[in-house]
């Protein structure tokens, strides 16, 4: 099991509500610390990717279940 700080669940939704709930979670973190954000929509993979890359993030885990993705997202400073 890998540890993160925060949690969301976005499960059911589509893109980009699932980016745009995880942005508001990082935003309240600390730097370096972990969020895990659970999606069905495939298609967030790409979009969170992306928004890493702008904003100094980093996934460190990427997890498939079925239709079940969770991706662990390290904060960046």
């Amino acid at each position: 099991t890998i540890e993160y700080d925060n949690f969301v669940d976005a499960k059911g939704l589509q893109c980009p509500q699932p980016l745009l709930l995880a942005s508001q979670a990082i935003k309240k973190m600390l730097p370096n610390s972990v969020l895990l954000l659970e999606v069905t929509d495939p298609h967030t993979d790409l979009d969170l990717q992306v928004w890493c890359e702008r904003f100094g993030h980093q996934i460190v885990h990427i997890e498939e279940k079925g239709d079940l993705f969770r991706f662990w997202i390290q904060k960046g400073n």
